[in-house]
């Protein structure tokens, strides 16, 4: 790999962790949902759906294959983000429309499909700098995506195949910095393998938080999940409001806060300890 890259400066590794945390934090916010929605069914059961069996009939054998490429096609190029798709797809699967196992294989090889990888190895930089631009990929993306693998290394793939997006950046600059394609697909085979076998069994088990069985052990664990989450996101949000209140501080009062951190008082003014010259005018610095 290049080492004529520039590794990220304080400032970048704040803003990456930064934006780590966010997702963390949508994702505590979806989990106390579903926690809270699945302890309240538990106690009350507005909702009883105890008599739900799942058929194994499936579609006819055609429509079955047309769903199955239509699978393909949405994971691949869907603007809707598989962290949708997939679990949708397993609440499909858990009907009989799907197989799960197939499912499974399907999405993770259209997640797999290396268009941007192959895109990065063989076009050019500077005309796939030019194309980007129509997809909304700037070339600030690209390289912060590069200053990520060469810092990380395959490690970097694997990271970010859990993060909307980014794993397509990823993609494009592990083509451009020529990454080794067996390292480059275990790495994203590893990471999608994981995410999606995850989000697979939330949409296929999903339907049971609306059973009137939803037994004691299961309570014990939502409970326990929506605990973490909201201590999380609560420190996520007295976080947010305390660097918003700096912030507004150092809009304020930008003189008093420089002085603050700095640990120093700006030095005087050449008018604030003389009167000027005879003209009244403050002498200048050339004089």
């Amino acid at each position: 790999m290049s080492s004529s890259l520039a590794t990220p400066g304080a400032g970048g590794k704040r803003a990456r962790s930064s934006k780590y945390r966010h997702y963390l934090f949508v994702t505590s916010m979806l989990v106390m949902s579903a926690c809270v929605l699945g302890l309240l069914n538990a106690h009350f059961r507005f909702s009883n759906v105890s008599s739900y069996n799942i058929s194994q009939e499936g579609l006819p054998s055609p429509l079955l294959l047309a769903g199955y490429v239509g699978m393909f096609v949405s994971v691949w190029i869907s603007p809707v983000p598989d962290y949708v798709l997939v679990p949708a797809y397993g609440y499909l699967s858990s009907m009989g429309i799907f197989n799960p196992y197939t499912t499974f294989v399907v999405c993770l090889a259209a997640a797999l499909f290396p268009i941007e990888y192959a895109a990065g190895r063989l076009v050019p930089r500077p005309l796939l700098l030019k194309g980007l631009r129509y997809v909304h990929i700037s070339e600030g993306d690209v390289q912060q995506a590069d200053i990520w693998i060469v810092e990380h290394g395959h490690f970097s793939i694997f990271i970010s195949t859990f993060i909307p997006f980014f794993y397509s950046v990823s993609s494009l600059a592990a083509g451009t910095l020529k990454m080794k394609a067996g390292a480059f697909f275990l790495a994203s085979t590893l990471g999608f393998g994981l995410r999606f076998v995850f989000l697979e069994y939330v949409g296929y088990k999903s339907v049971y938080i609306f059973t009137a069985s939803f037994d004691y052990s299961q309570r014990v664990l939502l409970s326990l999940l929506l605990i973490l989450s909201s201590i999380y996101a609560a420190v996520y949000l007295l976080r947010a409001l305390r660097s918003s209140g700096v912030a507004a501080s150092a809009t304020s009062y930008p003189v008093g806060l420089a002085v603050r951190l700095s640990g120093r008082a700006f030095p005087s003014s050449p008018c604030s300890s003389r009167r000027g010259s005879a003209s009244g005018r403050c002498p200048s610095a050339g004089a």
